[in-house]
């Protein structure tokens, strides 16, 4: 699955650059996400994987609850991957 990069450029906000976030009982900054993707199993287990300046975090989300939060809010470019 592709790693989605936000574009921090649409960001903008001051108060979203420095307040932390809870979602899905993950708490972070938006502005230090790098990227972020989606996998779901085969037995119906989802896990969204946040990248983070020097770190990985993989959060449970079978309802895609934090993966579609961060889509809406950093608004990421798309990957040309399967080009």
């Amino acid at each position: 699955m592709a790693i989605a990069a936000p574009s921090h450029t649409a960001i903008g906000s001051r108060a979203l650059n420095s307040d932390f976030v809870l979602c899905e009982n993950f708490a972070f900054r938006p502005a230090n996400v790098d990227g972020f993707s989606h996998q779901t199993f085969e037995d119906g287990a989802a896990v969204t994987t946040v990248n983070f300046k020097g770190y990985t975090q993989t959060i449970p989300d079978p309802e895609r609850r934090l993966f579609d939060f961060l889509t809406s809010k950093l608004h990421p470019k798309p990957t040309d991957e399967n080009a």
